[in-house]
C-alpha cells in the first residue's frame, strides 16, 4: 500500500515539474464517472449540443466561447447578440453530429478552451467518444446527465461545482425542483382522472406526427396527461407518423399542437380550418392549443432542457384549472422571469407578437388576441370559430 502511494505521489510530482499539470488543475468527475482534469477556474466553455447550450445560460453568456447550433430567429430576440457572433463548432452526439477535433484544436489556440461540455442522456459508447476526442483535442470533455425531469435539478448542481458556481447551482436545482416537486404533489390529486391528449408535431394531408407515449420527448405529456398514442418507436422529437383514421379512433380530449415558430408551418391554423379535422371533437369545443415556441424555445421541449418545465406550468392550469389553480401569467413571470435565473416571459412573447405587425394596432390587437386563444384553448377566453 505504502509502495503504491509513493509511486502515486512521485508520477504527481514528475507530472507537475514537466508542465503537464498545473498545481491548481482539479479532477472533476462527471455524470458518466469520468474523471476530468480541469482548470482550477473554469472561464471559457464550449457547449456541445442544443441541450449544453441551453443549460450554461443560466450561469451567464460570459462563459461561452463557441455555440453549438447558429441561434434561430426566436432565440435572437431574447439572448445576448454576443451569442450569435460566435463560433459554431457544433455537437459530438446525435442526428448532427459535426464536431471536429480539429477546429476545436484551432479554436483552442486561438482563444483558449477550459472545457467542452455535453449535455442529455447518456448512451452506449459516450465514455469513449469523448475520451477519443479529448486526447485528439487536449481539450477536457465533461458530460452531464439531463434526461428525466427528475435528472434536472441534479444536472445543475453537476454544472455549478464544474464551473465553481456551487451556490448558483443550488439555487437552480432548488428552484427547478420546487417546480417538479409541485407538478407532482398536483398529479397525485388528479390520479386516474387524467384529460387525454396528442401531441401533433408535423402534419402532411392524411400523415400525422404524433409524440408516442414513453418517448424522451414525450415525458411532460404521458405525466400530466393520458398520451393516447402507441408507445413511441422514432427516438426524434418529431415522433412517429399517423393517419387521418388513427386520430379518429384516438379522438383526445385535447390537441397540443408544435408551435409555428418551431418547424416554419402554422399546423394549428391548418387543424382549425381543417374539413378532416373539424369532425373531432376536440375541435369542435375548442380544445386545440398551440405550444409557445419561440420564448425563446418551445415550452415542450425540442430540445427538451429545462425550459420545458414551464409547459408543467402551462398545460397543467389548462388542463386541470381547480388544482393548477393559479393566473398563468403572473406564475410564469414569477418563476421564470427572475432575472437569477435567466429564463424568458409570458408577456414578452406576446408584446413581441403584437410589435411585429410594425404599427397597425388593429392587426396587432387581432394578431395578440389570436395567439392568447391558440395557447389557452378556444373554450378558455375566446370565441369558437365561425364555420
Amino acid at each position: 500500500m505504502r509502495k503504491t502511494a509513493l509511486i502515486c505521489c512521485l508520477l504527481l510530482t514528475a507530472a507537475l515539474l514537466c508542465g503537464a499539470v498545473s498545481a491548481e488543475d482539479r479532477v472533476f468527475v462527471d455524470s458518466i464517472g469520468r474523471e476530468v482534469l480541469l482548470p482550477a477556474e473554469v472561464t471559457n466553455v464550449a457547449p456541445s449540443g442544443s441541450l449544453a447550450q441551453i443549460s450554461l445560460y443560466p450561469f451567464g453568456e460570459e462563459y461561452y466561447v463557441s455555440i453549438s447550433s447558429a441561434l434561430k430567429e426566436g432565440e435572437r430576440h431574447f439572448l445576448s447578440d454576443r451569442l450569435d457572433n460566435l463560433p459554431i463548432t457544433g455537437s459530438m452526439f446525435g442526428s448532427k453530429a459535426t464536431m471536429n477535433p480539429e477546429e476545436i484544436i484551432a479554436l483552442d489556440k486561438k482563444i483558449g478552451i477550459d472545457v467542452i461540455i455535453d449535455v442529455g442522456e447518456p448512451k452506449g459508447s459516450m465514455k469513449e467518444q469523448m475520451d477519443d476526442v479529448q486526447g485528439k483535442s487536449g481539450v477536457p470533455f465533461v458530460f452531464i446527465t439531463q434526461s428525466t425531469l427528475d435528472s434536472i435539478a441534479q444536472s445543475y448542481i453537476t454544472l455549478g461545482e464544474m464551473l465553481g458556481q456551487e451556490e448558483k447551482g443550488e439555487e437552480l436545482a432548488e428552484y427547478f425542483g420546487g417546480i417538479v416537486s409541485m407538478y407532482e404533489e398536483n398529479m397525485e390529486k388528479i390520479g386516474d382522472k387524467k384529460v387525454s391528449a396528442i401531441y401533433v408535431t408535423k402534419l402532411d394531408g392524411n400523415s400525422v406526427n404524433l409524440l408516442g407515449h414513453n418517448s424522451y420527448h414525450a415525458e411532460i405529456l404521458d405525466g400530466i396527461a393520458e398520451n393516447i398514442v402507441p408507445e413511441a418507436v422514432a427516438g426524434s422529437g418529431l415522433g412517429d407518423q399517423y393517419t387521418m383514421e388513427d386520430i379518429y379512433q384516438m379522438n383526445p380530449d385535447y390537441i397540443i399542437v408544435a408551435g409555428s415558430g418551431l418547424f416554419e408551418h402554422d399546423y394549428y391554423e391548418e387543424i382549425m380550418s381543417s374539413s378532416m379535422w373539424a369532425v373531432l371533437d376536440a375541435v369542435k369545443e375548442g380544445r386545440v392549443i398551440e405550444v409557445p415556441a419561440e420564448s425563446p424555445w418551445s415550452w415542450m421541449g425540442n430540445p427538451p432542457a429545462a425550459h420545458r418545465l414551464v409547459s408543467i406550468l402551462w398545460l397543467g392550469n389548462v388542463f386541470y384549472p381547480d388544482v393548477f389553480d393559479y393566473d398563468l401569467e403572473e406564475e410564469v413571470n414569477r418563476r421564470i422571469v427572475d432575472d437569477k435565473k435567466r429564463f424568458l416571459n409570458f408577456r414578452v412573447n406576446i408584446v413581441y407578437k403584437t410589435i411585429k405587425n410594425e404599427g397597425n394596432i388593429e392587426d396587432a390587437v387581432d394578431e395578440l388576441i389570436g395567439y392568447i386563444c391558440k395557447v389557452m384553448g378556444v373554450n378558455k377566453i375566446c370565441p369558437k370559430k365561425k364555420k
